[in-house]
């Protein structure tokens, strides 16, 4: 089995027909190459995170977890929305808070069009960063990398909770995620 890159590819390439605009390439000029570069591994994640969407039926994408309160791949993928739109949300005003509007429409395309959304709000934000502006964490200051690099480590951590509930709840993992992920059966 080959390196997952390989196969990101082929996932980033049927999402590509969900994102009308087309925005969501890197643009990066001018942009902080290690932010850039945090970007790409967001995207990765993200990419696959959209594709368990997609490929998934709703029934799938409703099967309860046994996990209180985010029991379902569908809760799991509001509650993503959510925490990235308090990360962004810090990007404007420099302290991070997790307080949020539940969303109304939980449907799959509103799921991936939110999550698009703020892809694309957070890579315009971004373009104008530096690397040396710091977030307000609870009283501590973290630099710009590390407040993107929690955010990417959360969605990583929810990726592997959907990959572990599908095998121990007999949810049948779309091939293309099996083979992004290095996964086997």
């Amino acid at each position: 089995m080959g390196c997952g890159r390989e196969y990101t590819m082929n996932i980033s390439s049927k999402l590509r027909k969900y994102d009308k605009h087309n925005k969501y390439n890197i643009r990066g000029k001018g942009m902080n190459v290690g932010i850039k570069a945090q970007l790409e591994d967001w995207k990765y994640g993200r990419d696959i995170l959209k594709s368990f969407i997609l490929l998934l039926d709703n029934e799938d994408l409703d099967k309860p977890f046994p996990r209180k309160n985010l029991n379902s791949i569908r809760k799991q993928c509001e509650a993503l929305i959510h925490i990235q739109g308090c990360y962004l949300e810090a990007l404007h005003t420099m302290s991070i808070s997790f307080d949020y509007t539940p969303l109304v429409d939980v449907s799959k395309n509103a799921l991936i069009k939110k999550m698009e959304e703020l892809d694309i709000k957070m890579e315009e934000i971004l373009e104008h960063y530096k690397g040396n502006e710091t977030i307000n964490w609870f009283g501590d200051k973290w630099l710009i990398n590390r407040h993107l690099s929690a955010m990417i480590g959360h969605e990583q951590m929810h990726l592997g909770q959907i990959v572990g509930f599908c095998y121990s709840i007999n949810i049948e993992i779309p091939k293309d995620i099996k083979r992004a992920m290095s996964l086997t059966d």
